[in-house]
């Protein structure tokens, strides 16, 4: 335990993790809520709670599905490798698509979609705006179709003003296709499902 505490404090000072509340379900139906994401060495979830506390639990503790549910409309996990092996949540999965929308952001943005093994479907949007509303179901139904082969993903706008800055977002919805880090396709407003398709289509 000296040991874990040691690497965990020191990876603290380092880290460059977001300091806002995130949430722990355990199997047990417990909630912890943390300062930050936690710190993964080797299975072993280091976090600290919000009032101070340090903590330490195993993989086989918590509840992955429920914890990435719980903290849908924050960006990925986005932690740093301790040890011998990265593990992290199902909401921050670099696998080929497994069928849902994932949620990027300024912190994730390089290692999901500029370093992704497939190609990325990013949809920019803003929570107040109706027409990304519009397409929302049917970013939703392609992330389903293409699982596998194409990861989706949404990014507010509202919140990761560097990645949109980046990209020259300037009206949304607006959504790029990036292939191999680079973008092969862009779409903006309420488009159809269909046109969205062909543009994936015609990169796959």
């Amino acid at each position: 335990m000296p040991l874990f505490r040691s690497l965990f404090l020191l990876a603290l000072a380092s880290s460059t993790l977001a300091a806002a509340p995130w949430k722990l379900v355990l199997k047990d139906g417990k909630t912890i809520v943390c300062d930050a994401p936690p710190i993964v060495i080797d299975g072993s979830y280091l976090f600290r709670q919000i009032d101070g506390t340090d903590g330490n639990l195993q993989a086989a503790e918590i509840d992955a599905d429920k914890t990435a549910l719980a903290n849908k409309t924050e960006a990925g996990p986005h932690w740093r490798e301790i040890g011998r092996t990265e593990q992290r949540l199902p909401q921050a999965d670099e696998s080929a698509g497994g069928g849902g929308v994932l949620t990027f952001g300024d912190s994730n943005f390089d290692a999901q979609v500029l370093r992704s093994r497939v190609p990325v479907l990013v949809d920019f949007w803003a929570t107040w705006c109706g027409p990304c509303k519009q397409i929302a179901p049917s970013v939703d139904a392609l992330a389903t179709r293409y699982a596998g082969r194409l990861k989706v993903g949404k990014i507010d706008v509202d919140r990761n003003r560097a990645t949109v800055g980046h990209w020259d977002i300037r009206g949304y919805p607006t959504l790029l296709l990036f292939k191999d880090g680079v973008v092969v396709g862009r779409l903006r407003g309420a488009v159809g499902k269909n046109e969205i398709a062909q543009m994936i289509d015609s990169n796959l």
